[in-house]
């Protein structure tokens, strides 16, 4: 975008605040303000945040800027407005993880990925909303209500990083950490219309690793991949600390990878619904639409499946096992059960009867999807397919018209099979359905080349801009 039509600093993004950071035109307490304001104006239309924290907020941009006046940032994201997922800790918020469990005093710790955040000087406005304990793909629970979309508040956001992608796209702050265990970045990514990755497994390394194990990554949910670039640069890297997923070392300057975003002669395996999903017809005509403009950009553009049937049954083993080792780690009294989502009791009570044969194959279908994923991209840089299958559901359900008992997971059938093999993959905007909702396409990538996805998303979104809501909408 063009800084100099912009005159509104909560408009702007985390490269074009760097840079007015570092000219001295505009300061992080100016930044953090506008973006409260924005806070102030939206929210209360969309529940994206958990906390909000002015006092604390505007005294770390106090601090950034005098850093700045020094000539001495800690990154380029110094003072940059940045929301943490209500999923992982910030000292002196509570800690609520979209629960009534979850605790009422401020938190004391922070996990490795806060800890480079507050090292790269980030301004923190606070913790953005997710369902109890990040379990479904759409944000709303007991304990909060609904987190809604910017594009129509009688729709879903997604989930479980629901409120860190409406505040995206409503700009309340620049950087948006979220997390995604089975899509959990990339369904809102596609529901709200912005940018999310999820890297591939181990570029952010965890020194706290949850009952998902390899299946949960931690990564930025932003307007532009650019500003995504600095979050990475921020926070990916090995450290002694992370004894939990390997990363590889050195570590790309993410944003100088997407420099120019050349994408001629990158092949790329283009499918349609992964050979046995159902989509949604505004949908599919977008994506194809998209593949036509990334072969008139120069890619090679093959239409294939990558040969894998639905690893739903696996994923759903794996999840049901994590989520009831969540509730029983929470040790919820009966009293406090009458407080938690009934689906996730649901689950609990699922994954409770599974035994370590149906977790074993679950993991030989994981392992298998691995070697057949890696066996593509021998072939093929990147897979290209849709975020999702539909644009948002209906706020306040579990299921599309409100089904009891199917599992959220039947309508996110794109996402699930990349957290199982832990490869990068983005969801970038690339049009609306016919009633104003986003359409989100998705890029897949080998492990550790979240560069090829990254480039190819740049040079997306650089050629074929979306538009942002301006405000939240109602119907």
């Amino acid at each position: 975008m063009d800084t100099s039509v912009k005159t509104d600093l909560g408009e702007m993004s985390a490269v074009e605040l760097s840079a007015l950071f570092a000219s001295g035109k505009a300061s992080p307490v100016e930044a953090a303000r506008a973006s409260l304001e924005r806070i102030e104006r939206f929210n209360p239309s969309v529940n994206a945040f958990a906390y909000v924290m002015p006092e604390m907020a505007l005294a770390a941009a106090g601090e950034s800027e005098a850093r700045w006046r020094k000539g001495e940032p800690l990154s380029p994201i110094d003072g940059a407005p940045t929301t943490i997922k209500e999923l992982t800790p910030v000292k002196g918020i509570p800690w609520r993880r979209g629960s009534a469990l979850g605790s009422k005093e401020p938190s004391d710790k922070e996990f490795l990925i806060m800890k480079r955040l507050r090292a790269a000087g980030v301004t923190v406005l606070g913790t953005t909303t997710s369902p109890e304990f990040g379990w479904k793909g759409v944000t709303h629970g007991p304990a909060f209500g609904n987190t809604l979309n910017p594009w129509r508040t009688d729709r879903a956001s997604g989930g479980s990083s629901g409120g860190a992608a409406v505040a995206a796209a409503l700009n309340m702050g620049v950087l948006h950490e979220g997390s995604d265990g089975a899509g959990s970045i990339r369904i809102p990514a596609s529901f709200c219309g912005i940018f999310g990755i999820k890297p591939t497994y181990g570029w952010i390394p965890s020194d706290t690793p949850t009952p998902l194990f390899e299946l949960a990554h931690r990564g930025p949910l932003t307007r532009s991949v650019e500003d995504a670039t600095l979050f990475l640069n921020a926070t990916t890297g090995p450290t002694p600390d992370a004894m939990y997923g390997y990363c590889p070392s050195p570590v790309p300057d993410w944003r100088q990878a997407i420099k120019g975003a050349n994408i001629k002669g990158l092949k790329i395996g283009y499918s349609r619904n992964l050979g046995y999903a159902q989509v949604q017809p505004d949908v599919a005509a977008a994506v194809e639409r998209a593949a036509s403009r990334l072969a008139d950009m120069g890619a090679i553009i093959e239409e294939v499946d990558p040969g894998f049937s639905n690893p739903q049954d696996a994923l759903l083993t794996l999840w049901y096992a994590a989520e009831a080792r969540t509730v029983d780690l929470a040790n919820p009294t009966e009293e406090q059960r009458k407080l938690m989502d009934p689906g996730l009791l649901r689950i609990h009570e699922k994954g409770s009867a599974l035994t370590a044969i149906d977790y074993v194959a679950a993991e030989q279908v994981r392992a298998d999807l691995k070697v057949k994923m890696a066996s593509f991209h021998e072939t093929y840089n990147a897979l290209m397919l849709p975020t999702m299958p539909t644009t948002a559901i209906e706020a306040g359900v579990d299921f599309p018209g409100g089904i009891e008992g199917k599992d959220w997971s039947d309508w996110s059938p794109f996402t699930y099979p990349f957290n199982m093999t832990g490869q990068p993959a983005v969801s970038v905007p690339c049009g609306f359905d016919a009633g104003g909702l986003p359409i989100g396409l998705q890029f897949v990538g080998p492990r550790y080349r979240d560069d090829i996805v990254l480039k190819l998303a740049a040079a997306y979104q650089t050629a074929f801009p979306e538009q942002f809501p301006s405000a939240p909408r109602a119907l």
